[in-house]
């Protein structure tokens, strides 16, 4: 028979086997939950105000303010009434259209070997001619033509393909006219011929023009078509290119292009006072298993939108490729970051207040009162955020601290006062604790007003590479994943910019050949257009406009542009 003292011991053993084993179901129904979401849920992180803000006054309620007299707690329950009522009163949003049905796929070619000649396309012909000085084609002529050379190249302008078919007529001196230069035995005098320069293509001696590049590389990386649809596509439309030269131009294209990117990143890292940043995976091809990649985004606001291909993403890598910044960072606290804070000790980490949101939701289907009042206080900040911003979009920073600097002295408190008596690690404990290990990087916005609340451009960025990423599901090399980087770089930054990216592609190609190395950020979107007014651009692409030549400026003044 077991003693009392052995009885206690396994009572002892019992209960604390009890407690393990509960925090681990904890743990595991805490996962559960959140991955029924992530595959089944509402994706958008959104609750009814209603409830937060019931949440938050029932809390005040609690905290027995409103019952002691407080003229503070009073004006806060107000406004909330007010918010419950307006919440109540506005319509509700309308439900998205349901998406069109995706559309079958058409059946494989048969490749063809050898180069198309163009000669035997039945696309439309547009003829240029090239004088050289001195010749015009009329009597007064100082030179006379005696032939001419011949090349051709497809280009793309809105609607249609094109040949284009440059012309440049052989011209001799007059006085030189009816002179022979067949072989004889006398000695001959040597003629001289007169020619225009070739036209420099983007690709020397391809077969695209800068307008059909641009329209590849936006129809890829902007509009998230794999070159194997292209490819069928162009097809359709009555020409013939193979998948393989695709893949040829968009890495002669990023073999000029990453000039500007490059010069971006630079600019960003040396001068830029804020980065946001986040991160997205992809998968690079190999023979047994895809191995999996990074696209890294570098947002320097108002400026560039930086994309860094990394094959891996691990502390040092971070930390090596922000080598040199001196400024804010604001990130979602991963600890990849770790590194960079350590070894870069000018670097100011700046929180997301987006991120911590995140917890409570996740947190919502263990203790709903409890994530709602997190959600609400949060929505307190942005209603802060919103408040003090003016017509324009810019916050005033002393407004926004004083009107947020109550909200978070009583979001600290209720910290302090719940989480001692919640068991870890369940979902609500872990939203709070977040708040409290990174209060002090998640607070840098009340000094700064330049600061946002979170880092959603970062992620709103990174939205169109996943979209991406659903239809060419991998990169086949390291190389290919550096090209999108490369390109998405220079769409993304048209974006914010609200710049044309096909036009914009389309001349900086035609550009960049003959362009000053020493000169390239100014290519860059953020600051184009001040670029193409300056006469020597304007002139530079007169002289290389090979398609729609003399109508250059036809649409300057478009705000896309």
């Amino acid at each position: 028979m077991k003693s009392v003292d052995d009885l206690r011991d396994e009572n002892a053993r019992l209960t604390s086997t009890v407690t393990v084993l509960e925090t681990r179901i904890i743990a595991l129904e805490s996962e559960i939950e959140v991955w029924k979401r992530r595959l089944f849920g509402q994706k958008a992180e959104r609750v009814k105000n209603n409830e937060a803000q019931a949440s938050l006054f029932v809390l005040l309620e609690q905290m027995g303010r409103l019952a002691a007299g407080d003229l503070a707690a009073g004006e806060v329950a107000d406004e909330l009434i007010s918010d419950l009522r307006d919440e109540a009163a506005s319509p509700s949003s309308p439900s998205p259209s349901p998406s069109p049905s995706p559309l079958s796929r058409g059946e494989k070619r048969k490749g063809t070997a050898g180069r198309r000649k163009l000669s035997e396309s039945d696309l439309p012909v547009h003829r240029i001619v090239l004088n050289p000085i001195g010749y015009t084609g009329g009597d007064d002529d100082e030179l006379v033509k005696v032939g001419e050379e011949i090349s051709r190249h497809v280009d793309d302008q809105p609607g249609s393909h094109v040949v284009v078919e440059v012309v440049r007529p052989k011209c001799i001196k007059k006085a030189d006219a009816g002179t022979s230069s067949s072989s004889s035995s006398s000695p001959e005098p040597a003629v001289e011929f007169f020619i225009a320069d070739a036209a420099e293509l983007p690709i020397s001696k391809g077969l695209a023009g800068p307008g059909l590049l641009a329209n590849v590389l936006v129809r890829k990386y902007a509009d998230h078509l794999p070159l194997h649809r292209q490819e069928r596509i162009l097809l359709r439309e009555g020409i013939r290119f193979g998948r393989s030269t695709l893949c040829g131009w968009v890495q002669g294209c990023a073999a000029l292009l990453v000039h500007i990117t490059d010069a971006m990143w630079r600019e960003s890292k040396t001068t830029a006072p804020l980065l946001l940043t986040d991160a997205c995976g992809v998968l690079i091809r190999e023979p047994e298993r895809c191995r999996r990649g990074h696209f890294q985004v570098f947002i320097d606001p108002g400026r560039h939108v930086n994309f860094r291909y990394l094959a891996t993403s691990d502390g040092a890598t971070i930390a090596n490729e922000l080598a040199g910044f001196s400024g804010m960072l604001q990130a979602d606290a991963a600890a990849t970051y770790h590194e960079t804070l350590r070894r870069e000790t000018a670097i100011i980490e700046v929180g997301c207040w987006a991120h911590a949101r995140r917890n409570f939701f996740e947190a919502l289907g263990f203790d709903r009162e409890r994530a709602l009042i997190g959600i609400g206080f949060i929505a307190k900040l942005y209603d802060a955020h919103r408040d003090a911003m003016d017509a324009a979009g810019v916050v005033d920073g002393p407004v926004r601290k004083m009107l947020a600097s109550p909200v978070l002295d009583r979001l600290i408190k209720w910290i302090g006062r719940e989480r001692p008596i919640l068991q870890a690690p369940s979902p609500i404990e872990r939203a709070l604790g977040y708040l409290e290990r990174h209060w002090v990087a998640l607070t840098r916005f009340l000094d700064d007003g330049r600061l946002r609340l979170d880092n959603n451009p970062s992620e709103l960025e990174l939205r169109h590479q996943v979209v991406g990423r659903k239809n060419w599901l991998f990169c086949a090399t390291d190389g290919g994943a550096t090209w999108n980087a490369i390109t998405v770089t220079l769409i993304a930054s048209c974006r914010i910019h609200g710049i044309e990216p096909w036009r914009y592609l389309r001349d900086v190609l035609t550009l960049l050949p003959a362009w000053d190395r020493t000169r390239v950020l100014s290519l860059a979107p953020a600051q184009w257009r001040e670029t193409r007014q300056q006469a020597q651009t304007r002139q530079l692409l007169d002289s290389r406009q090979l398609l729609g030549r003399g109508a250059v400026h036809e649409d300057e003044d478009d705000p896309a542009r």
